[in-house]
């Protein structure tokens, strides 16, 4: 997730054509992660189907930007706006995003999270991903300025990348190693080497995640005492 102070020369959003080649190279790799499969399989697998809602996102949000830049106000998160009422602002920033840069990361990074867990929690993806996103705007407007402006899924996908890799230490899986690899690697990357990070949203969606698998698991294993 990107954040901008209003003001400052880098809110406008990156539209260099260097990075216009990562939009085809991303829609290429979904393709290819998605061959042999029917539509069907397509939006039953959590995974894929949010890959597709943040390309939509980004869709909508780099259209936006190109006709007026004030419009995404309504529709990002200015965390001014969200403080005054505008609460729906903490949904639709998760998926609209008019920055090339931050698409293609997070797009690439739900792919890898499939390739790694294969959307074994399946349809509490979707919630993991809401909750997690939720909670890290809900961050993003305590620990950032009123005029701030932030957009993403990141938060999300930090969400569900948590969830995989607590869940599994907790429950004794042998994939959590991986997936502690893969969170501090693109926790790292992100948030040292891009500019305008928003790392309280990152942080509030491996919270998040944390406690949507805390609280699974204990739900889950009560059942079974019961």
């Amino acid at each position: 997730m990107e954040c901008h102070h209003l003001g400052h020369s880098n809110i406008n959003c990156i539209r260099d054509n260097i990075f216009c080649s990562h939009i085809s190279n991303a829609i290429q790799t979904w393709k290819k992660a998605v061959t042999g499969m029917n539509v069907k399989d397509i939006f039953t697998t959590p995974s894929f189907l949010l890959m597709l809602l943040i390309f939509i996102g980004f869709a909508i949000g780099f259209t936006i930007s190109l006709i007026n830049t004030n419009y995404l106000y309504y529709i990002e998160q200015l965390n001014y706006l969200v403080i005054h009422g505008y609460y729906y602002e903490l949904i639709t920033s998760i998926f609209v995003t008019s920055s090339v840069v931050d698409f293609v990361f997070n797009f690439l990074s739900m792919y890898i999270i499939y390739l790694i867990f294969g959307s074994r929690a399946k349809r509490n993806e979707y919630g993991i991903f809401l909750f997690s996103g939720i909670l890290g705007n809900i961050f993003t407007v305590f620990f950032y300025g009123p005029f701030t402006l932030s957009s993403g899924a990141s938060g999300g996908i930090f969400g569900i990348l948590a969830y995989y890799t607590f869940y599994d230490f907790i429950s004794g899986g042998n994939l959590g190693v991986y997936g502690l690899i893969f969170l501090i690697a693109v926790f790292g990357i992100s948030d040292i080497f891009f500019p305008n990070v928003n790392v309280y949203a990152h942080v509030g969606g491996i919270i998040g995640g944390i406690i949507y698998a805390a609280g699974y698991y204990l739900l889950k294993h009560s059942r079974k005492v019961n």
